[in-house]
């Protein structure tokens, strides 16, 4: 996640936008440095010229980085770039990334345009969740009944009740995230899904029309009152849509 500038020229690139949209960018740079624009070709990069020797972006610079892309988000469409972008020099800026990949950046600024990103959770309720899991499988229940009824004696069959409660739980977490993301996929442009994690049926973010906003949201209400009690579904957002925008920034 950090990144490191061996010399005094290297420069902190947020994001990039058309070159008429933002005038300006109020926000704290990392480290405390003032945010510019550099233009080039009707595009312009949101940049931080760093402090001199081995400098490196802290992650507690991660809230600056995401104040300038919220206030740049507000004014204009922005392609941002990841946390920790570093490159050499403003001539690297210039002519690698607004210059090689105007193209790619111009597209990626299309696709963005009117755009928001909303980041949605789903968690199980652990305890409706086993309730659920025990009424849909009798078999599981006799077994935890059996195995409570021998006590410390039980040993073994509690680990083997336990592997056995992981992997339905597993299974129904993969179930319950391909239904989750077919429900909001129709409201959205776009979907990116990372890793869930435990109890957790699903951890996406949305790319998601302005215009369509109400819809998306709707159709969420109506998935969250379904699922409760055994589910709880939280959005964040509007955000700027970093998880669809990295590869066109060129990092």
């Amino acid at each position: 996640m950090a990144a490191s500038s061996p010399t005094s020229t290297a420069v902190y690139v947020y994001g990039v936008v058309r070159a008429d949209e933002l005038p300006a960018v109020a926000a704290e740079g990392v480290a405390g440095t003032p945010v510019e624009l550099l233009e080039r070709d009707s595009l312009a990069a949101l940049v931080s010229r760093l402090p001199g020797g081995d400098f490196r972006v802290k992650r507690r610079d991660l809230q600056r980085h995401l104040a300038v892309l919220e206030e740049a988000f507000g004014e204009a469409t922005i392609v941002p770039c990841p946390f920790g972008t570093v490159v050499r020099s403003d001539d690297d800026v210039e002519s690698v990334l607004l210059g090689e990949r105007r193209d790619e950046l111009l597209a990626a600024i299309k696709r963005l345009e009117g755009k928001v990103q909303l980041n949605v959770k789903a968690t199980y309720d652990e305890e409706e969740l086993l309730r659920e899991l025990l009424q849909l499988n009798p078999e599981l229940a006799r077994l935890r009944e059996a195995t409570k009824s021998l006590g410390d004696a039980g040993y073994y069959e509690q680990i083997r009740l336990g592997e056995l409660i992981a992997a339905v739980v597993a299974e129904r977490g993969e179930t319950d995230s391909r239904r989750l993301l077919d429900r909001l996929a129709g409201s959205a442009e776009d979907a990116v899904v990372e890793p869930a994690g435990e109890y957790v049926a699903l951890k996406a973010s949305f790319l998601v029309n302005r215009k369509k906003l109400r819809k998306f949201d709707d159709a969420l209400d109506r998935l969250a009152g379904a699922e409760q009690p055994v589910m709880r579904i939280e959005v964040i957002g509007p955000l700027p849509p970093t998880a669809f925008a990295a590869a066109a920034a060129g990092t």
